[in-house]
């Protein structure tokens, strides 16, 4: 008796899309996300579904652990952005 899945339950089509667009960082940390909302077994169903190595999801798991956390109101980090010209 084997064990099946329909990858179409872990990741929508729009949402594939949308991984596809982000970089190699953001890439981990939503597969990383994904992963832990599964629970057990998550990150070799959302391994094999976007074709990444299980260590790179587990590392996007830890990464979001460490993420530091920004002030609600800021877009980016203070002293981020452009220079004001004098």
């Amino acid at each position: 008796m084997g064990f099946k899945f329909d990858f179409m339950e872990v990741f929508t089509d729009d949402e594939i899309r949308y991984f596809k667009q982000l970089d190699e960082r953001q890439q981990r940390l939503f597969a990383g996300l994904r992963a832990k909302i599964l629970g057990r077994g998550g990150v070799g169903l959302v391994s094999a579904a976007l074709g990444l190595h299980e260590n790179t999801v587990r590392r996007g798991k830890d990464e979001l652990d460490d993420l530091p956390s920004i002030p609600e109101k800021r877009i980016r980090k203070t002293g981020a952005g452009a220079k004001k010209k004098c």
